[in-house]
């Protein structure tokens, strides 16, 4: 009998490329972000009162643009050498708080308290749904969800975040934390659109922003694919789409917002600065691990010389 050979097929190369699907999301976790939203609050709930300090005054109390709310044109073209110069979106936040209450600090901390607690849900969902990833979910034997509830709780109630939650003016870098994490975790879910208009958003909340695009295709590289062509091959518009937002940024900053009152205007060397920075990163390390003694200034560069920080360095 004559045997009938098919055709020969190659194997689908292009389906090695794609991102492997996470399994689903465990079960009982809603238990688990009520822990974390009542430590937060039970953390904070006794900050409410907190006077507005330092650039407060200009960024809130001394704030005409946002007693103009109603007039977006005003509320988002901040006035240049401030602490929110360039960021339109905290100061859009700050517009609709002065709207709602006034100068009443209440009103403005309970926004700082909400912003820091989303952030520690978006980590809370960044670490499971990273550990729940082909590569490492048989490390943790179903316990991933329980892994990442307890570093969201701990980084939730960690002093050394008090400062950004406190300090209302630190707005730009929690409202910047919440696009970077939120821009993170829709990448990782399958939401490109989300993840594009988040970074978009974060560009327009604090420069720190800039190096979200890098950090997915990092991630991406880690934790997903096998190497960077791969990554690029399967998430290039992906990809492209994010670094496209640096337009936002370059737009915001051309105009040398903070030109007067920041960087090296402020009559710093960059070399000073430079040594500065290998005291100050050393100093945060330790404060992440021991928090003690936390300020919420703690004074401008200093001269100093290779040799005083070699050890840091």
């Amino acid at each position: 009998m004559r045997r009938t050979v098919g055709p020969i097929t190659k194997p689908n190369r292009s389906a090695r490329k794609q991102p492997p699907a996470p399994v689903p999301a465990p079960r009982g976790s809603w238990w688990r972000i009520a822990a974390i939203l009542l430590a937060g609050v039970l953390t904070y709930a006794n900050s409410l009162s907190g006077p507005f300090i330092l650039d407060d005054q200009s960024t809130i109390a001394d704030n005409q643009q946002i007693r103009e709310w109603w007039r977006p044109s005003i509320v988002l073209a901040p006035e240049p050498n401030t602490a929110i110069a360039g960021r339109p979106v905290v100061n859009v936040t700050f517009a609709a708080n002065y709207a709602t209450g006034g100068l009443d600090v209440r009103g403005y901390h309970v926004v700082n308290i909400s912003l820091h607690l989303l952030c520690g849900l978006l980590a809370f969902g960044i670490i499971r749904w990273t550990l729940d990833l082909p590569r490492l979910r048989k490390r943790f034997g179903g316990r991933t969800a329980d892994v990442a509830c307890a570093a969201a709780l701990l980084w939730v109630v960690h002093p050394v975040n008090s400062e950004v939650v406190n300090y209302l003016t630190e707005r730009t870098e929690s409202l910047m934390a919440l696009f970077y994490l939120l821009t993170l975790y829709a990448s990782i879910r399958g939401w490109p659109a989300l993840a594009v208009m988040s970074c978009a958003l974060g560009m327009a909340s604090k420069e720190s922003m800039v190096t979200a695009p890098l950090v997915v295709v990092l991630y991406d590289r880690v934790f997903v694919y096998d190497s960077f062509g791969q990554a690029l091959r399967a998430r290039r518009g992906f990809y492209a789409a994010l670094a496209s937002t640096w337009v936002v940024l370059g737009a915001l900053m051309a105009s040398g917002p903070r030109s007067a009152v920041g960087g090296f205007s402020t009559g710093v060397s960059p070399w000073t600065y430079l040594l500065n920075q290998a005291v100050t990163i050393a100093h945060y390390l330790r404060l992440s691990f021991w928090p003690r003694s936390l300020v919420v200034f703690y004074g401008w560069p200093v001269p100093l010389t290779l040799w005083d920080v070699l050890p840091y360095a």
